[in-house]
């Protein structure tokens, strides 16, 4: 995890817009590797293991014993989010180049969210287009996946910063923090935080939308800028009032 991230996640139990707090136990360059993410007002802990944000611990474990039996596997790998079983992680660079475009990636500072397994193994090809671009690989939960695959150090360290768990409907993100979104249908996230989390301009990437998805896109606060019948790419209009977090990528 990208320390620096922490000031851009806000608590997904009491919601304030604080920030989080990282405590550092191994780091890899900027990269927190082993750790935790306090809340600085309810003090709850989100360990981090191997690099990856574990929000998909019951707040219980979470207070009780931050990190309790998520060691990452040995070697020189990273724990983090698992592509579908047959896939390993492996993506076609045309398709990570695709995907990019469709993000407006190559020439954007800052974070990016890709939701699910099958874009997870696009995350390493998109970080590397620039050192300003943090790619945040979303798993909505890690009990139902096999097998785990491994990131790399170099992936992470690369701007690769994996995410397990938060609840789909209060994502632990600051307001106006994303510069795109990518998700395959259906859309199981609900649209009102994907609007609340994007920035004015952010990209929004739907695969395979359906016709109440489309509608749904129609109505939102994104305009649609390209679509054919595998893919809905919009952009979120103007007007998000307030200060608008950065992430500071300088060395």
């Amino acid at each position: 995890m990208f320390l620096e991230l922490a000031e851009v996640l806000d608590c997904p139990d009491c919601g304030a817009s604080a920030g989080l707090v990282a405590f550092v136990d191994r780091a890899e360059s900027r990269r927190v590797v082993e750790g935790r993410l306090g809340c600085p007002l309810c003090e709850i802990e989100v360990p981090i293991r191997g690099g990856a944000m574990r929000f998909d611990l019951s707040d219980a474990a979470r207070r009780a014993a931050p990190g309790a039996g998520m060691a990452p596997p040995a070697g020189t790998g990273l724990e983090a989010a698992a592509a579908p079983a047959g896939h390993a992680g492996e993506a076609a660079p045309d398709q990570a180049l695709r995907l990019a475009a469709l993000l407006g990636a190559s020439d954007r500072a800052g974070m990016v969210v890709l939701l699910g397994p099958r874009l997870a193994a696009h995350a390493p090809a998109i970080a590397r287009l620039g050192d300003r671009l943090e790619v945040l690989v979303w798993m909505s939960d890690s009990g139902d996946r096999s097998p785990p695959s491994a990131v790399p150090v170099e992936d992470l360290v690369a701007g690769v910063d994996p995410l397990l768990g938060a609840a789909p409907d209060r994502w632990p993100i600051r307001s106006g923090a994303l510069h795109g979104i990518a998700l395959a249908a259906p859309m199981t996230l609900q649209l009102s935080e994907i609007t609340r989390c994007a920035r004015p301009g952010a990209r929004l990437v739907v695969e395979t939308p359906g016709s109440a998805e489309l509608d749904s896109l129609a109505a939102s606060e994104f305009a649609e800028v390209a679509s054919d019948s595998t893919v809905w790419v919009g952009e979120r209009r103007p007007g998000v009032a307030g200060d608008l977090p950065q992430l500071d990528k300088t060395l």
